[in-house]
């Protein structure tokens, strides 16, 4: 009997020891909301103020805009382009750094963020009760509508609006350093939202089966638009991996189903699991940036639509994925953007289950491939590919002439277009020289660049560039024939 009570005692202990923790204090969870929350206001702002400068992606904008302006009137979209500035219609340049980074004001807005939460939000008067290791605040509409300062007017429409949500924030503490925030809506206690926070780390997740609960009860009205089938998990975070070092990362932590019916058709949107979804770190001490991404296949499937007679028929737009990694740091003269691909398999578009456009990226040789850009003594990049670039895109796309506002070119009604760069190749952008008439164009430094068609081919040997043509020659193709190989000079 001594033995059982023993043995007893010691099982709940330690199933005490896991899971029985206190539920956390106002003081406790004001304190840790509050001085995380301002800490990562403070941190983003000042790797953001560093990184704002860095100059390493400058060339990839200058190479950009002359392959732009050189090839800007071949018409792959069906019709060409329509500038006329000769210095270019638009530009890509690399954008200023949108997120506000000044100090001062950095300091003021986490000032007062950490002010509303101790005052206003996470405080005794708030706790509505404690359920096992949670503590449930209350949060009235006078909470979050009230403005700081208190000598301007309370929104009433704000205070009605929260009010009627019954918003509840359950306050859970995890682990030595963690604490989760499930945001509740409605007598239900519907919890789309949930906010954690770790040592060095706050991530957001959503439950979209949550979320359409919660719309139902904000606007039973709109039940019947909201999606019949709507599951999955999506979280945003952002983790201080030192000072001003950051990592901002997304991710679909259960894969996504949307299903909507409308009209008498079923519209869907699906994509695959994928924890990370992508990843941006900044940097600040070492001026490095880096950035990858990671997609599952992706699927939206529904009725064509429109007034023609294809309304009624099935699209299916399939993307087996989407991927890449690249990095960069300021001075440097090299980097890699690796594991460029669309998928390991091949993506489609289909009508009624007859596929009219296909894309396969490397299909025999891993579906991926690393592109290495170094800098070249004009400034502008080399780059190599490795293992190569072989792209197939299939165009069956006549039945969608059914379609008058389709538009469909010529040169897509049916073709297989086959680009390849082969034979370790590497390719640099050259720019115009209007002493010798060359209008800029993009040159194989090594390796073969061959543009294939139905009935036309484009060869660029080592050496040479491929540079554009407003007109095609008399019986060439619609397409390549506005692409010529000549000496780059």
């Amino acid at each position: 009997m001594k033995t059982k009570f023993w043995l007893t005692g010691t099982m709940m202990m330690a199933l005490c020891g896991i899971g029985c923790s206190s539920p956390p204090s106002a003081k406790e969870v004001s304190d840790t909301t509050a001085s995380r929350t301002s800490d990562m206001i403070r941190a983003t702002s000042a790797s953001t103020r560093v990184m704002g400068d860095m100059s390493a992606f400058k060339s990839l904008g200058s190479a950009a805009d002359i392959l732009q302006g050189t090839f800007a009137k071949v018409p792959v979209t069906g019709s060409p382009s329509t500038c006329t500035d000769p210095n270019g219609c638009s530009t890509t340049t690399v954008p200023s750094n949108p997120i506000p980074s000044d100090p001062t004001a950095a300091d003021a807005e986490a000032a007062l963020v950490e002010k509303f939460l101790r005052e206003r939000i996470f405080i005794e008067a708030n706790v509505e009760s404690t359920e096992g290791d949670s503590t449930i605040f209350r949060i009235n509409g006078d909470d979050l509508c009230t403005p700081m300062d208190s000598t301007a007017a309370v929104d009433a429409d704000c205070v009605k609006s929260v009010d009627q949500l019954e918003l509840r924030i359950r306050a859970t503490s995890t682990g030595k350093d963690g604490l989760d925030l499930g945001f509740q809506i409605s007598s239900k206690r519907t919890e789309p939202l949930v906010l954690s926070f770790g040592k060095d780390t706050v991530a957001v997740d959503v439950d979209l089966a949550q979320s359409k609960d919660a719309i139902q009860f904000l606007s039973p009205d709109a039940a019947q638009q909201l999606p019949r089938v709507m599951v999955g998990k999506v979280e945003l975070r952002l983790t201080k991996n030192g000072e001003q070092d950051l990592t901002f990362s997304t991710g679909v932590l259960d894969a996504i189903q949307v299903e909507l019916d409308k009209d008498g058709a079923t519209q869907s949107f699906s994509t695959g699991k994928a924890n990370p979804l992508s990843e941006l770190r900044m940097d600040g001490v070492n001026k490095r940036i880096s950035f990858d991404l990671n997609l599952g296949t992706t699927e939206y499937k529904g009725p064509y639509g429109g007034t023609s007679s294809l309304s009624s028929q099935q699209v299916v737009y399939s993307l087996s994925g989407l991927s890449f990694a690249f990095s960069a740091q300021e001075g440097q003269d090299d980097f890699v953007v690796a594991h460029v691909g669309i998928g390991d398999a091949q993506s489609y578009m289909s009508l009624n289950g007859t596929k009219v456009f296909t894309a396969d990226l490397n299909a025999a040789s891993g579906r991926h491939f690393d592109l290495n850009l170094s800098k070249g003594a004009d400034g502008l990049p080399l780059v190599r590919v490795l293992p190569e670039f072989d792209l197939v895109t299939q165009f069956f796309l006549a039945p969608l002439k059914a379609d008058a506002t389709a538009e469909v070119p010529s040169f897509y009604e049916d073709q297989t277009y086959h680009v390849r760069l082969s034979g370790s190749p590497s390719i640099r952008p050259v720019q115009a020289n209007t002493a010798t008439g060359f209008p800029g164009g993009l040159q194989v430094v090594s390796g073969e660049l061959s543009m294939q068609g139905k009935d036309a081919t484009v060869t660029v040997p080592a050496g040479k560039c491929l540079v554009s043509t407003d007109t095609v020659p008399q019986g060439g193709h619609p397409l390549l024939g506005h692409f010529q190989t000549r000496d780059c000079q």
